[in-house]
C-alpha cells in the first residue's frame, strides 16, 4: 500500500512538473512574439534589431516580417524558444531565418539567428514546423510549391546560431 501511495505521488508530481513546463513554454512563446529580434542584412552589416508585436513587424524598408513556426523547450539547461521568421524588403522574394531566444532572469532575450536554406533535407524550401527535444532543435522543412511536408528534420544545436551584427 505504501508503494502505491508513493507511485501515485510521483505521478502527481510528474504531471505537475509537465504542466509547469507547458505553462512556461506558453509564456516564453507569447513573449517571443512581442520582443526584439534580429532581421539580418541582405548585404553588408549592420543587421536590424526590431520589435515584433504579436509576431509581426513592418517598416518602410521591411514591408512585412512575421514569426510563423515556433517551439519552446529545454536546450543547454535553460528554457528557450525558436521561431521561424520570414520577411520581405519590397522585392519579389521573401527571406527566411530561424531565431533563438533564451529566458534569462524572467526576461526573453534574442540569442542568435540561423539560416537553414539549402541544409533542409529532401528539397525543403522553408521551415514549416519546429520541435525541441533531447537537447536538439528539429527543423522540419516544407516544399509549398509542390505541396509537400517533409518528415525528415534538419537537426541542429545552439552552436549554429550567430549573433546579430549591429553597430554600436
Amino acid at each position: 500500500m505504501g508503494a502505491a501511495v508513493i507511485f501515485a505521488a510521483s505521478l502527481t508530481a510528474a504531471a505537475g512538473s509537465t504542466q509547469a513546463r507547458n505553462e512556461s513554454g506558453r509564456v516564453i512563446t507569447q513573449r517571443v512574439r512581442n520582443t526584439y529580434s534580429c532581421i539580418p542584412s541582405l548585404a553588408d552589416p549592420p543587421d536590424q534589431m526590431v520589435l515584433f508585436n504579436d509576431g509581426k513587424y513592418s517598416s518602410p524598408s521591411i514591408p512585412f516580417a512575421e514569426m510563423r513556426a515556433i517551439a519552446s523547450g529545454m536546450l543547454d539547461g535553460s528554457l528557450i524558444a525558436v521561431s521561424e521568421m520570414v520577411w520581405n524588403t519590397g522585392g519579389s522574394g521573401n527571406w527566411e531565418i530561424v531565431a533563438l531566444f533564451r529566458q534569462v532572469n524572467g526576461n526573453v532575450l534574442f540569442q542568435g539567428v540561423y539560416s537553414p536554406a539549402a541544409d533542409l533535407p529532401d528539397g525543403g524550401t522553408m521551415v514549416g514546423r519546429i520541435e525541441i527535444r533531447d537537447n536538439k532543435i528539429l527543423l522540419y522543412g516544407e516544399d509549398p510549391m509542390h505541396h509537400r511536408k517533409i518528415s525528415k528534420p534538419l537537426i541542429v544545436t545552439s552552436s549554429v546560431f550567430e549573433r546579430c551584427r549591429t553597430t554600436g
